[in-house]
């Protein structure tokens, strides 16, 4: 949960369970610098221990998106710094609404609402 606790220490943003899912972030040219987005299955935040994620948006291309996230207990990234996450091949949606590697799938990332 790190990860909200990065995005609550600077944005009044509310308990992941008052979260909505907004706009699809990949693709999306109207997003701003700083926007708050998160991965969400059926329209909610899951808030587990893992597998799911929220981070702030940098910026994207064709490849992936740009973002400031954090992963505390991660020995690869255990500050808060940029990150790269790639659009997976074959990395849409699932029936049950989930995605592949969510976290590190730029096309399961939405604005937080």
């Amino acid at each position: 949960h790190q990860c909200v606790e990065l995005i609550q220490h600077y944005i009044r943003v509310g308990q992941t369970s008052t979260w909505q899912q907004g706009a699809a972030v990949f693709g999306n040219k109207n997003i701003e610098v700083g926007t708050v987005i998160a991965t969400f299955v059926n329209g909610r935040y899951p808030n587990h221990n893992s597998g799911n994620h929220a981070a702030f948006f940098l910026g994207q291309d064709a490849g992936g998106i740009w973002v400031m996230d954090q992963w505390k207990d991660d020995i690869a990234k255990p500050r808060v710094s940029k990150r790269y996450i790639r659009k997976l091949h074959n990395g849409s949606v699932r029936s049950d609404g989930t995605y592949i590697r969510m976290s590190n799938n730029a096309e399961a990332y939405f604005i937080v609402e």
